[in-house]
């Protein structure tokens, strides 16, 4: 259900090292060295760090019996801590959002894409929505009305709120009179139905399900605004950091994650469906993302991890 979802890379990547055991039951040749993947925070909004560290310790052991390599998952902070790190190579391979890949790019034109994590489609989307029979009928119109945004939010649904409320001179907490924080999809799209709300901002496969899962209840919304098209997220590498007998052996391996039912149950539990190869027009993404939405400045820190929730 919707409520469940997250983009929470690292445990894709730990469920495909447990379908990667179930399919082959392969045993490992010792690496020499651990391979250390560098994860970006903003994959982790709302998450407690004591879940992560449950979740994050078992992953080295599973992915040796995935790949023969030790891996380490490592919280390495922003975008611009996570791209330093690669460029000093401390980290051989990193989980960004593919808008903040975009900006790492920029500091360090070095990074390569590996692959994406999909789920359906590659291009992310996120919409503003209002009940049917609201008279708001744009942005504009929701100055000083109440919001709902759920917790787990994806980076792009932040990043595309922000940048409507300053586009009109204001910032999110001073634009809207409350900003809630429902526990998910669904629980936000219900309040907005519901008239607990008057807007919810949500991402396109949150939107698609909620249409499947509770059709009479979409019927009673209607759309205001859409996001820019926000590339996927994407698991990056210097060349030359790993051999290429590695890099294929993850490419391999997150390829076939969803063969199995295992594997398709894992994915769908954080709404993934896959992992891909880099498409072909992935670079003209992150090429047209980044004009709308440019590296945060040095004195500015991108939004907060936390969904912030304020009333009057």
């Amino acid at each position: 259900m919707v409520r469940r979802g997250t983009q929470h890379v690292w445990l894709v990547l730990l469920a495909l090292a447990i379908t990667s055991v179930v399919a082959r039951g392969e045993e490992p040749e010792k690496a020499k060295d651990a391979v250390h993947i560098g994860l970006v925070n903003t994959l982790f909004r709302d998450t407690p760090e004591a879940l992560l560290k449950v979740v994050m310790e078992p992953f080295g052991s599973l992915m040796e019996s995935q790949t023969g390599v030790h891996g380490q998952l490592i919280m390495a902070g922003d975008a611009h801590d996570l791209t330093q790190r690669l460029k000093d190579g401390k980290i051989q391979l990193g989980v960004f959002n593919g808008v903040e890949f975009a900006w790492a790019q920029q500091e360090y034109p070095e990074l390569k894409p590996l692959m994406i994590a999909v789920c359906k489609d590659p291009r992310l989307h996120a919409y503003i929505v209002v009940r049917n029979d609201s008279e708001i009928s744009s942005f504009e119109d929701l100055h000083q009305k109440s919001l709902a945004v759920p917790r787990r939010s994806r980076q792009h649904c932040h990043l595309f709120l922000r940048r409507c409320c300053r586009e009109r001179g204001h910032e999110a907490k001073n634009y809207f009179t409350q900003i809630t924080a429902p526990a998910g999809v669904e629980s936000a799209l219900d309040d907005v139905v519901a008239g607990k709300v008057q807007a919810g901002v949500v991402d396109s496969v949150g939107l698609d399900s909620y249409q499947r899962e509770k059709p009479g209840c979409y019927a009673r919304l209607k759309t205001i605004k859409v996001s820019e098209t926000f590339p996927a997220a994407v698991i990056v590498y210097v060349p030359g950091r790993l051999d290429a007998g590695t890099l294929e052996r993850f490419r391999d391996g997150m390829s076939r994650a969803n063969d199995t039912a295992v594997g398709r149950q894992l994915l769908s539990a954080v709404r993934l469906t896959g992992f891909e190869q880099v498409p072909s027009d992935y670079q003209k993404t992150l090429t047209d993302i980044i004009k709308a939405y440019p590296p945060p400045s040095a004195v500015e820190k991108p939004p907060s991890v936390h969904t912030a929730t304020k009333s009057h």
